[in-house]
């Protein structure tokens, strides 16, 4: 596929739907519904630091291809109803997973209770969403990744250990991680990159109450299909990190893609422009999900 040109967003407005936290806070879920509302759901869970609006051209093509599809709003980055992290507010891994993940999951299967769904998550995303899906399978037909890594410090070079270790430390001085002055995500919580930085630091997921919880022996049960796709050029997300990730769940039936941009001839592709030209990946997105019967 050599059209490189950004699909154009449709002329509707997505659907709202409004999702309320015990802590007061909210956040939204964007819906693109399929003409068919029994062809498969979709819900896209963002990268770090990025906000719900910037997977527009991506939702916007998964629906044109027939698909229902749903994007959240990542816990910090809400556009309306969240909170800045601060040191009167903080949050982790844990809190995305098994509060805001669950009720996205059940809102979308609400609204389109006669579709499959996938859940589909790009960088921290596709981190959780895969922890997620290994620990309620029996709620998904499957897993969708793109530019998803583990930052495991053995993977990176040698100043990535520091780095990451500032970033916890920072985090902790200052009562949020900065990400404007590390050129890296936005302002976090400090709760989430110090799961961030544990997992850079030990190659493990464990974070959560106790925060000794072991995902990692969860992904290994994971048995859903998956499709993984790495991008050649992706700093944040090489082939052999994406790897690192997928090798978690050996009993899954993954579908793995290390797709090269350039030779597809899309240019400027890196960990975050894709989304902008979802072209790149929506034949893979397409065939997994005609291989499923869909």
């Amino acid at each position: 596929m050599t059209d490189a040109t950004p699909i154009q967003t449709a002329a509707a407005a997505p659907e709202s739907i409004t999702l309320h936290r015990a802590e007061g806070t909210f956040f939204t879920l964007s819906i693109y519904p399929a003409a068919d509302p029994a062809a498969p759901a979709i819900l896209i869970q963002p990268a770090m630091g990025v906000k719900a609006g910037y997977y527009t051209p991506l939702a916007t093509a998964l629906q044109q291809a027939g698909n229902n599809v749903a994007v959240a709003e990542l816990r910090g980055h809400e556009e309306r109803g969240g909170r800045r992290p601060g040191w009167r507010y903080d949050f982790g891994y844990h809190e995305m997973l098994t509060e805001d993940w669950p009720q996205a999951v059940i809102a979308v299967k609400a609204r389109f209770p006669a579709a499959p769904l996938y859940l589909y998550g790009h960088s921290l995303g596709g981190q959780i969403s895969s922890i997620y899906a290994a620990h309620h399978p029996e709620q998904l037909a499957g897993l969708i990744l793109t530019a998803v890594s583990s930052v495991h410090w053995k993977l990176w070079p040698l100043p990535f250990w520091p780095y990451s270790q500032a970033a916890v430390l920072a985090g902790r001085l200052l009562g949020h991680f900065p990400g404007g002055t590390f050129r890296f995500a936005g302002r976090e919580a400090r709760g989430v990159i110090a799961d961030w930085g544990r997992q850079a630091r030990t190659g493990r997921f464990r974070f959560g109450r106790p925060r000794k919880t072991d995902h990692d022996s969860v992904l290994a049960t994971l048995t859903l299909p998956v499709l993984a796709i790495s991008l050649q050029g992706d700093f944040f997300a090489p082939k052999h990190a994406m790897n690192d990730i997928v090798r978690r769940f050996p009993k899954a039936a993954v579908t793995r893609h290390h797709l090269d941009p350039q030779a597809l001839g899309f240019e400027g592709i890196d960990h975050f422009r894709w989304v902008r030209r979802p072209q790149v990946v929506l034949p893979q997105i397409r065939d997994w999900l005609a291989a499923r019967g869909h």
